[in-house]
């Protein structure tokens, strides 16, 4: 069930933080990365996120590429606000989480549309 595990309540915590206020260039590919293995971790195990988990890893890649193609990561960051409202709307959200889980969608879609 999404919410339940500490691990991404903290990494949701994370995010929301260090998205505030800023826009996509504020963010290096390093942090990028590190915040995306920080959610790949939180998220092992989760039955319900295999897409995500799935366009996170492909996020990675297009971070760490030495000429990031921002076409494929402003797509990414527009999916990863989909399916992260998706998760919020779903019938396992609950509480605060589905709360938070709003507002990432928003904090991903206002970044993938700044790109």
């Amino acid at each position: 069930m999404m919410g339940s595990n500490i691990l991404e309540e903290r990494m949701l915590e994370d995010t929301l933080l260090l998205f505030q206020g800023g826009k996509a260039t504020d963010l290096t590919a390093a942090q990028g990365v590190n915040l995306i293995d920080g959610w790949l971790m939180a998220l092992q195990g989760d039955p319900n996120i295999g897409q995500v988990e799935g366009q996170l890893n492909q996020l990675r890649e297009a971070l760490q590429n030495p000429q990031p193609n921002e076409a494929t990561i402003k797509s990414l960051l527009l999916s990863l606000a989909d399916e992260t409202q998706t998760a919020a709307e779903g019938p396992n959200a609950e509480g605060t989480w589905t709360g938070k889980l709003e507002s990432l969608s928003k904090i991903l879609r206002h970044f993938g549309s700044s790109i």
